[in-house]
């Protein structure tokens, strides 16, 4: 049969080329016999043709997708493309109709469609690249909301984002704005939070909603500003409210003077620690009362000589209101009994006290704001700069401690530079003898702040005392230089109440500046129905409440004068009466000279470090203060009376005399000397009893 014209051009052409890729390397198919480009391996050209020729593609092999995945691929298949014909289990790249590369460095078939992950309009979950997501895989009705609408109004597109391709981080959202947006969003109505909103703005709003314009509730005021207004839900009533302040912001800042604690160069007295009542102190039994500067001979071992350092953080000084640079002249501890111990059983008298004050900026372990003494002979030790210091700050040869503050004027004052922490050292060694002697009043700071050291018999000059150490002298000993390993070494979180007489912040008057807001209007706080009463608006400036305000220390009782009478405060005024403390009035004067405030008042100092204090404290400290004082009132009159008939009244009757002799012994203003002598000239003018 003769063969078709059309087929042998066609193999005419197929044998040309394969003549070229004989000699050039390259192939070329087409019907012009034009030569292939000369970077193509294969270069296929199936636009240009004659009539006689009709243009053909390109048909790679074909295969299923079991098929695909059981080709036997090796490192040499790298880009090895086939074609997919079936869809495969899911709608995802993992499986899908198409064509299909080996790579081979990452041992995997590729979808062609996943070289470049892109968003399709039933969406593109890409498991290697997360997902890029738009539309839904989902048929449910009602899974659809993602709209692009273009239809009047408006005319323009009712969103739009990006809209600049090029610097895509331009774009702006346009949420039914006629024209294009100019703020990265724009909305057209109200923004409703949380729920659905209709596109209509009712009346009352759905909860959540936040818009822009005059609406108060019920419709368009034109009395009304323009405000932001957000929903409201009073008794399930929701309405529109303004979001907007009706203050003014003024700034740029304004100035004003402020009174405050400077360090302007005053010298005074400041406190570490605060003193109470009851006061806060403690004793040990044994060996002897380390809790105590004075420590005592509370037992049979007669302690000799005892030696004590303190230790005071930076910020603990300057929170008391020490100036640095800080210059401090003296030290004193508020001592509560009077000093009892007596001689040897063959002597008498007070025994007194000889001891050696040192002090300064500490050193060594004992620097930083988290400085702590070490246990027992371990480091941080004892402040051994300190111990050695010479000269000493003070000597005190006859000392005979007692009630109130034990005061230590240093001939050589304690200088310190900002950051310093302070070591206060004493030293002191008290004739053999027995008892107890004086306690003080202490604090707690919270870390081991005081370390102490005694010795028992056999040492009687303050040469011994000047050694007593708690740092042995080689590595592993357990003897001091004295020779024999001390009683105890142990440290504690009990200080005394120190008082520091140096520099210290003194009221000032310093310019600052703040912005404020200023408000024309008032405040009421209550239902409305009273503050819509004609009398209960005070006008512009002022602030009401319809109730009683209390706030965390306002809590108003009588507990001074259960506690007075009583002895102790009604059950309901427990928590009113926490931390107050009754100052009798022969202590008043000692209270206000040292204190230089109104008892249970908080102090200047107390004032500065809080930034002020609650309006109830000074509410309740004014209440408990205005109760002291009719206290005294009563005792004196009482007292007053009792003189009265002691001095201008006749002789008393028995009945008479008991009722004043009731009175002497009930006060808390009197002396229990002078409650005696009182009583002793009672019975003086009492009429004998008739028989």
């Amino acid at each position: 049969m003769p063969i078709p014209l059309r087929q042998r051009l066609l193999s005419a052409l197929a044998a040309a080329a394969l003549c070229t890729a004989a000699t050039a390397q390259n192939v070329g198919i087409n019907v012009t016999g034009a030569a292939p480009n000369a970077a193509a391996v294969l270069d296929i050209d199936a636009a240009t043709s004659v009539s006689t020729v009709v243009s053909r593609g390109l048909l790679i092999p074909r295969m299923t997708g079991a098929q695909r995945a059981a080709i036997p691929v090796t490192a040499a298949d790298d880009a090895l493309l086939v074609y997919q014909t079936d869809l495969g289990g899911t709608q995802d790249t993992t499986n899908a109709r198409g064509l299909w590369y080996y790579d081979a460095p990452a041992t995997t078939w590729r979808h062609l469609s996943a070289v470049r992950t892109g968003w399709r309009l039933r969406g593109n979950s890409v498991a290697t690249n997360g997902d890029e997501f738009l539309g839904t895989f989902s048929n449910i009705p009602g899974n659809k909301n993602l709209v692009f609408r273009s239809v009047p109004p408006p005319a323009n597109p009712a969103m739009q984002m990006g809209y600049a391709v090029v610097a895509y981080q331009q774009g702006f959202v346009g949420l039914g704005t006629a024209a294009p947006a100019t703020e990265r969003l724009e909305v057209e109505g109200a923004i409703h939070f949380a729920t659905n909103s209709a596109n209509t703005i009712p009346a009352s709003p759905k909860e959540g909603t936040i818009r822009y314009g005059t609406l108060t509730g019920a419709a368009p005021s034109t009395t009304d500003h323009k405000w932001h207004w957000g929903s409201l839900d009073t008794t399930a009533n929701i309405y529109w409210g303004r979001l907007e302040n009706a203050e003014n912001f003024i700034t740029p800042p304004k100035p004003y003077a402020k009174d405050t604690l400077k360090c302007l160069g005053a010298t005074g007295n400041t406190t570490v620690g605060q003193l109470s009542s009851p006061p806060v102190t403690n004793t040990a039994s044994a060996p002897c009362n380390y809790y105590s500067p004075f420590a005592t001979n509370s037992d049979p071992l007669q302690q000799p000589i005892f030696r004590v350092q303190y230790l005071y953080r930076n910020q603990e000084l300057v929170d008391a209101g020490i100036c640095f640079p800080a210059t401090i002249t003296a030290i004193a501890f508020f001592c509560l009994d009077q000093e009892t111990m007596t001689g040897s059983p063959t002597t008498s008298g007070a025994t007194s006290i000889e001891c050696n004050v040192r002090g300064g900026a500490a050193s060594g372990f004992l620097t930083g704001p988290g400085a702590y003494f070490g246990l027992n002979n371990t480091a941080p030790y004892m402040d051994n700069n300190i111990r050695t210091q010479v000269p000493v700050r003070g000597n005190f040869p006859l000392l005979t401690p007692g009630p109130g503050w034990v005061n230590f004027a240093l001939t050589t004052p304690i200088t310190l530079i900002a950051g310093d922490n302070l070591i206060i050292d004493i030293d002191w060694l008290r004739s053999k003898g027995v008892g107890v002697g004086p306690r003080v009043e202490l604090m707690n700071p919270g870390y081991a702040c005081t370390k102490w050291v005694s010795r028992a018999t056999g040492i009687l000059n303050m040469v011994d005392a000047e050694l007593l150490q708690d740092n042995p002298l080689t590595p592993g000993a357990t003897v001091n230089p004295i020779g024999t390993p001390p009683i105890s070494l142990n440290p504690h979180s009990l200080r005394p109440v120190t008082r520091f007489t140096g520099t210290i912040k003194s009221p000032g008057i310093v310019a600052a500046s703040a912005n404020y807001l200023q408000y024309d209007g008032g405040v009421m706080i209550g239902s409305p129905a009273w503050a819509n009463a004609a009398t209960t608006y005070s006008g512009p400036g002022t602030v009401k409440a319809e109730k009683g305000v209390y706030d965390g220390s306002l809590l108003l009782s009588d507990h001074v004068f259960d506690r007075y009478f009583d002895g102790a405060p009604a059950p309901q005024d427990a928590q009113a009466s926490q931390g107050y403390a009754y100052v009798g009035l022969p202590q008043l004067r000692e209270a206000l000279a040292r204190d230089r405030h109104l008892p249970n008042m908080p102090s200047r100092q107390e004032w500065e470090a809080a930034g002020g204090a609650s309006l109830g404290r000074i509410a309740t400290g004014l209440w408990e203060s205005l109760e002291d004082q009719s206290l005294y009132i009563t005792q004196l009159e009482q007292d007053l009376s009792a003189l009265e008939e002691l001095s201008f009244g006749k002789s008393l009757q028995p009945a008479e005399a008991e009722k004043l002799i009731a009175g002497i012994s009930a006060s808390k203003r009197l002396s229990e000397a002078q409650k005696l002598h009182l009583v002793e000239a009672i019975h003086a003018k009492t009429q004998p009893q008739a028989k």
